[in-house]
């Protein structure tokens, strides 16, 4: 189906009363993919080691030797740049680990400086 030709957005403020715009937004020559892949696919990857971090502190955190799939093919992206990330997978997968992946770069590279981790469970803040 093509898009429609035009929305109209209307923003709103909370905070200020009468503090309102709108705005018509043309979508006319806009190209839209045919067909997209909803996920990254899983790379066979050798599982990287837990010495990748470098660290003997950070090392002795794990009680593994490698990391699971899904944190090996994240790994450089969390721990050697400053690109965001958002990962959707399975419960059990390993995302807190990947969480905790990109903190201990934070420690490494701003040793005075702190991370917020926001956690959907009480336990998984524990």
């Amino acid at each position: 189906h093509p898009p429609p030709p035009m929305h109209r957005v209307r923003l709103v403020a909370d905070h200020w009363i009468g503090a309102d715009h709108e705005a018509v937004v043309s979508l006319r020559g806009i190209i839209v993919p045919d067909d997209h892949p909803p996920y990254t696919e899983l790379l066979d990857l050798q599982p990287l080691p837990v010495t990748a971090l470098q660290n003997q502190t950070f090392e002795s955190l794990y009680p593994y030797t490698h990391f699971n799939a899904i944190q090996t093919q994240m790994f450089h992206c969390l721990y050697h740049t400053d690109a965001p990330v958002l990962l959707g997978a399975p419960t059990g997968s390993g995302k807190t680990i990947a969480a905790e992946i990109a903190m201990l770069r934070v420690f490494r590279d701003f040793p005075r400086g702190k991370c917020v981790y926001v956690a959907p469970l009480k336990s998984l803040v524990r």
